[in-house]
């Protein structure tokens, strides 16, 4: 014997508390699906023996296409003739020779025949004052590059090379431009200007540190072709008197690649460091 309750009823025992112990009342059996009658399909009689005599056996034939016209069969064949081409892949272009990175201090192309000299050593108003320096106690400074000609206040390299110097600090030593001239590969002899050796000017300036500012300056100051890269961050001699001298990018270059100055400013300070200051 079940109980048939629906769900509401369930639901109202469910909060009461009492729990459902009658089983749920099966669900109705699916009905069968009627069977697929079995009956045997008809038999067609077989004929007599006088209908299979009299009637000819007929052997099935292909059927056989109709003959297609002459034009017919040339345009069939003309997509066949007409094709496109199966296309080929492009000839690689042929390999080009890497281009060679550029130095990040390029000499000119004519170096081997282009010869320098040192000219007279200009002192630097980094004060601004334009009057006459004040002597004084620090030691002199030598800046060796190649700069635009013209007085070093009136090109704008020459702005950031005294920009750089009070950069450093030294408004309070005396620091000379050593100009670095080139002179023409056709010219025979000098240029009739006066040119300085580097122990002239160590004589006459009585600096304790140079600055080689450029690759030129270094070529013309410093034996060896070693890598411009590899020559800064380090201190050198120069000269008889072991003039002491640090390399780095000459203000020209700065202009042109501005990405170099934070490396210009390290060896600034390198220097700054092996004067003692």
């Amino acid at each position: 014997m079940s109980l048939n309750l629906d769900a509401r009823q369930r639901a109202m025992l469910q909060e009461m508390g009492h729990p459902l112990w009658w089983p749920e009342s099966p669900a109705p059996a699916a009905q069968a699906a009627p069977e697929p009658s079995t009956a045997p399909a008809p038999v067609a009689a077989p004929p007599s023996r006088a209908e299979a005599v009299a009637a000819p056996a007929v052997v099935p034939t292909a059927p056989v296409a109709p003959a297609m016209p002459a034009t017919a069969l040339q345009e069939a064949a003309a997509p066949a003739a007409t094709a496109e081409p199966t296309p080929t892949a492009a000839p690689a272009p042929a390999p080009t020779a890497a281009a060679r990175p550029t130095s990040p201090q390029a000499l000119p192309a004519d170096f081997p025949r282009v010869r320098f000299a040192l000219r007279a050593p200009v002192l630097l108003d980094l004060q601004g004052k334009q009057q006459p320096p004040v002597p004084s106690t620090q030691p002199a400074w030598l800046v060796v590059a190649e700069l635009p000609e013209g007085a070093p206040q009136q090109s704008e390299a020459c702005q950031l090379l005294l920009q750089m110097l009070r950069a450093m600090r030294l408004t309070d030593a005396p620091v000379y431009w050593v100009p670095l001239a080139r002179i023409p590969a056709n010219q025979e002899g000098d240029d009739g200007l006066p040119s300085y050796s580097i122990e002239a000017l160590v004589q006459e300036c009585q600096p304790a540190m140079a600055l080689l500012l450029g690759l030129p300056a270094v070529r013309h100051l410093m034996p060896g072709d070693q890598p411009f890269s590899s020559l800064r961050q380090q201190l050198h001699q120069i000269g008889g008197s072991q003039l002491p001298a640090v390399v780095s990018y000459d203000p020209s270059h700065l202009l042109r690649t501005p990405q170099a100055k934070a490396a210009t400013w390290a060896d600034l300070c390198f220097a700054l460091a092996q004067a003692g200051r």
